[in-house]
């Protein structure tokens, strides 16, 4: 690399040597002699002047000439030059007041302004008020208060609904990682080296991604589209809207589609990610952390050369001698390889790290002091919420943590998450985001991370901005997106009902003012009267007795209850909380109107819910992978194992392992009792196992910490299934086929589990999602029976099973959705209803109507805690009563799986559980001993 320091300096004399002067001659003979000296001038300065025409530099300086060989041309100095400006320019990103903006620059000719009447307007960033709002040119131009209607303008009357400001995602794989999942379609990760800040996500993005309209229907405006987290560099991101343009143009997507001083975004990874690939499967650098850290170090290193030699240039270009024409000799210093890093270290380009424990975190902010770099934000982060004052210590900025609200467990880096870590990290003045890592989180839902934060005790005001404006900063983009204030980008949502609610959505989403949802009848709109006021209640205060809320306390008597929800059959409920639960002696003896009972049990503690307690039975998780034997599903030593081709039919109750995280957060969570089948790459999985959650082993002394121990045999057909034994499909359901029919003929050598089957005395879980593969299988059925087998079958995940939802009624087959809202990610399961704003139905709304016994399970095994919330949700969406909704979570999967029916423990609510807000107050049951009172996720 060139020396441009080495460019040599010149001193303050005039150009030219200095001479003695002689006495000026006189006569003739001098006017000859000056005459030729003239004309000997003219020739010499004539020579000079075109050698400098040749030259390079224009400016003129009263310094000494030191004449170089030229190697580049006027052309190329020029561009050096121009390009040193752009460095130095000291109004970079530095945008105009947006009350002064008279046009969107995304604004489409021809869309009429539109007034908002009669709305509350959540803007991003203080209280809700009451106001009208009015959008034209595709901005924001009026708030508040009774704004006059423009001409030919669009009316929208809210009727008291919210709106709020288009949702921003700031980490999302939206469009190079699209649906379905296809090896055609996988664009996320440039994994043939682990540095790679010069690959562009922009160069993969797919606008015609199916998902771009689900994600809007959620509220979604804007996403930060990065590369994934698989190296150590993973390169540059860039900011979208999602509305879709004509030209099916990325660029025409681009937030700042159209401007020249654009910010940029860089994705960067650190810990298990770059070194599990390149280290276990290439076994190549990094292998360890150490290795990252030298990788990442050593390419700031070069950057920072670069950088320096640039500016060194800059530097003596700027120092040229003034007078004449002078150029350098090389042209201004530049590699691709390192260009966009070297954007990080001017402030051009904003860095965005996948980053979870603390160590790593740390890593991160001491590099970013040792190369004096920004960091914009912290993605995941799960462990940012043990070290705010740490992100402090990062280079100038504060970055921003984008995070999930509740997720945990998944990997190690994941495992010491906490629910309360928004909370904690808002407390500590650290900026909160959440996001979705589309399609890893369908980031239609995005706003269901906000409200689980709101839950866990992010205030209503952050958990909205940590959608809205919180992210939008972080982008650099707040002067465009994120509030809603005159200026800004008309991009906002109109909520069915509190954007923080269970189950809410949008019903009309703008963006650059233009309406996205097609076909809204805003006259079927309700009126609202007010906001929804987020309800939390307290917890429930133990009494003085010294051995109450512990395992000894035998005895205890509940006041204060709304509502008590046993099974399908018992439901009491009471305006005036004056419902009582009476336990004695470890056994749950009266439930309701127990005021005999509680005279006799004077001695007992009494524990006052304050007239909103609610009593559920133990909810129920049936299909959650691998609850209770892999606690950290990236470690198999962490449990029983990975799939494997075991011929022979595996128990789970063989690798079940009590005590794990997982468990004690489902058991907190009012889920004490879980179903959980082995995991195999053959058809046949195994038999599952029933346990108590909160046991603390198989020997546990109080009740059976083992259920059941063979409570149904699982398969799997379809691609999870294929293998070197079963390559397709219809190899899978040939063997099933052939099996069951073994079983019938009374084979010796059947297996006595599939005899079970045949015979109806143990149930036939399937694992199966595409509607043809669930037709063949309905087909099945009926033939098996058509010879006189009995056959109880139910199908697990089910993706498309509704759209043969009469036909699975009619053959008496249970579905077992997981998840509940499912995603077209499969090739083989694309019929796939998306919800409200765009479908009217939902597969379960479906299978519900067709009369199928039908459950919900959670998706994985984090996922749990949440089976109340998942029920609320489905009932918010189908109307359903507060007792069917229990029953889509406890006794309809305990129906399919040939459980008992009845509650094997009580959970005790101090409110709502269909609501944010509400929490187990105490659980009786579930594997443990005496009154546990206030059970708190981790």
């Amino acid at each position: 690399m060139a020396d441009y320091q080495s460019v040599p300096q010149h001193d303050n004399e005039e150009v030219g040597h200095t001479y003695d002067q002689p006495p000026t001659p006189k006569g003739p003979a001098f006017l000859r002699k000056k005459s030729t000296l003239l004309l000997a001038t003219a020739a010499i300065a004539l020579i000079t002047t075109t050698a400098y025409l040749f030259g390079a530099s224009n400016e003129l300086s009263p310094r000494k000439v030191h004449f170089e060989d030229v190697n580049i041309s006027n052309h190329h100095f020029a561009q050096g030059v121009k390009k040193c400006k752009a460095i130095n320019r000291t109004d970079k990103h530095v945008y105009a007041d947006p009350e002064t903006r008279l046009q969107n620059q995304r604004f489409v000719n021809g869309t009429r302004p539109t007034l908002f009447k009669n709305g509350f307007i959540f803007d991003g960033e203080h209280e809700a008020f009451k106001g009208d709002l009015l959008i034209d040119r595709g901005l924001i131009v009026e708030i508040g208060g009774k704004i006059e209607t423009p001409k030919n303008a669009v009316v929208v009357d809210l009727k008291g609904h919210i709106v709020t400001p288009g949702i921003v995602d700031m980490h999302s794989h939206f469009g190079v990682d699209s649906w379905p999942a296809l090896a055609a379609t996988s664009d996320t990760n440039e994994m043939t080296q682990p540095l790679t800040p010069f690959i562009r996500s922009i160069d993969g993005f797919n606008p015609s991604d199916p998902a771009r309209e689900w994600i809007l229907s959620g509220g979604v405006t804007t996403s930060l589209i990065l590369p994934g987290s698989g190296n150590v560099m993973g390169g540059e991101a860039y900011t979208v809207k999602m509305r879709k343009v004509d030209t099916l143009s990325t660029d025409d997507m681009l937030v700042q589609a159209g401007e020249d001083d654009k910010w940029r975004y860089m994705k960067m990874a650190c810990g298990e990610n770059p070194k599990r690939y390149y280290g276990e499967y290439l076994n190549r650098m990094p292998s360890t952390r150490l290795g990252e850290g030298w990788l990442l170090r050593d390419q700031f290193a070069k950057a920072t050369e670069l950088l320096r030699a640039q500016d060194d240039w800059c530097h003596a270009a700027e120092e040229l001698p003034k007078w004449g024409r002078h150029r350098l000799d090389k042209p201004f210093p530049e590699d691709l390889q390192y260009e966009a890093l070297v954007g990080i270290l001017r402030d051009d380009v904003k860095l965005n790290i996948h980053c979870y424990e603390t160590h790593d975190l740390e890593a991160m902010v001491r590099h970013s002091n040792e190369y004096k770099f920004k960091i914009s934000a912290f993605h995941h982060g799960l462990d940012a919420y043990r070290v705010p004052e740490i992100l402090k210590r990062a280079y100038k900025v504060v970055p921003t943590v984008a995070t999930f609200a509740g997720k945990f467990g998944y990997k190690k880096e994941a495992f010491q998450s906490s629910v309360n870590g928004p909370k904690i990290l808002a407390e500590a003045g650290i900026p909160v985001a959440m996001k979705s890592d589309h399609p890893v989180l369908n980031s239609q839902h995005l706003i269901y991370e906000a409200a689980q934060a709101r839950h866990y005790g992010l205030s209503e005001l952050l958990s909205i901005a940590s959608v809205t404006s919180v992210p939008a900063k972080a982008l650099g983009l707040d002067h465009r997106i994120g509030k809603i204030a005159i200026g800004m980008d008309a991009d906002v949502v109109i909520w069915e009902r509190h954007p923080l609610s269970l189950g809410s959505h949008p019903l009309q989403v703008y963006i650059d003012g233009i309406p996205q949802i097609e076909n809204v009848d805003e006259s079927k709109w309700s009126v609202q009267e007010e906001p929804l006021k987020f309800e939390e209640y307290p917890d429930i205060v133990a009494p003085k007795s010294k051995d109450a809320c512990t395992e000894k306390s035998e005895s205890g008597v509940f006041t204060g209850i709304k509502k008590i929800i046993l099974n399908d059959e018992e439901e009491l409920f009471s305006q005036g909380g004056d419902l009582s639960v009476v336990i004695e002696h470890g056994e749950v003896v009266c439930t309701g109107h127990c005021d005999h009972r509680v005279a006799s049990m004077k001695q007992a503690p009494i524990y006052n819910l304050g007239g909103e307690g609610v009593v559920l039975p133990s909810l129920l998780s049936v299909g959650a992978p691998n609850l209770g034997l892999i606690e950290i599903a990236a470690e198999e030593t962490t449990g029983d194992g990975h799939p494997n081709l075991s011929s022979g039919i595996l128990a789970a109750a063989d690798g079940l392992k009590f005590g794990g995280l997982h468990m004690d957060e489902a058991y907190k969570a009012g889920v004490l009792t879980g179903v959980t089948a082995p995991e195999s790459e053959h058809v046949v999985q195994g038999l599952s196992v029933a346990f108590a959650t909160g046991a603390e082993s198989a020997l546990s002394s109080k009740g059976a910490a083992i259920i059941k121990e063979k409570v149904a045999l699982h398969v799997r057909v379809g691609q999870d299934s294929k293998s070197v034994l079963f390559p397709t499909v219809s190899s899978q359901i040939a063997y099933l086929r052939n099996t069951l029919k073994k079983a019938q003929s009374g084979a010796p050598n059947a297996s006595e589990e599939f005899v079970a089957v045949v015979r109806g005395k143990l149930p036939l879980v399937i694992e199966v999602d595409n509607r043809d593969e669930i037709i063949r299988l309905i087909q099945l059925k009926q033939e098996l029976e058509k010879d006189g087998a009995k056959l109880r079958v139910s199908l697990l995940s089910a993706t498309e099973a509704w759209t043969v939802a009469e036909h699975l009624a009619k053959a008496e087959i249970g579905v077992i959705l997981r998840p509940y809202l499912c995603t077209p990610v499969q090739w083989t399961a694309q019929k796939c209803l998306p919800g409200a704003p765009l479908s009217k139905d939902t597969g379960l709304s479906v299978l519900y109507k067709a009369g199928v016994n039908v459950g919900l399970a959670a998706h994985e095994p984090e996922d749990v805690r949440q089976l109340s919330w998942i029920a609320a949700w489905a009932r918010s969406d189908l109307n359903l009563t507060e007792k069917e909704a229990v029953g889509l979570v406890s006794w309809n999967l305990a129906k399919i799986v040939g459980l008992p029916t009845g509650p094997s423990g009580l959970v005790i609510y101090n409110g709502n559980p269909f609501e944010f807000g509400a929490k187990v107050s105490a659980i009786v049951g579930g594997g443990k001993t005496g009154i546990q009172c206030n059970p708190r996720a981790f």
